[in-house]
């Protein structure tokens, strides 16, 4: 249900298989006719992402360019985790 401010609640089942925190942010995003939300992780969550003296492969790739990389190998190292 959405509420008269726009406010939705997240189901339960949902909330125990995703650990979402009070207060942390949800990127929303729409594919097709579905709406999906993902937490946004924290600074602290992404520690390590990137490799250590490591130098990007184009080193003229803009700091944003390289934030998305180490989210998206965050992503995918946290779906091999079992």
């Amino acid at each position: 249900m959405i509420t008269s401010k726009w406010q939705v609640t997240i189901p339960e089942d949902v909330r125990r298989e995703i650990p979402f925190k009070v207060g942390q942010r949800i990127a929303w995003e729409v594919q097709g006719d579905t709406l999906v939300g993902r937490r946004v992780r924290s600074i602290s969550e992404l520690a390590g992402c990137l490799k250590s003296g490591a130098l990007p492969a184009d080193e003229g790739k803009a700091p944003s360019a390289m934030a998305e990389a180490a989210v998206a190998r965050h992503e995918r190292l946290a779906r091999q985790k079992p």
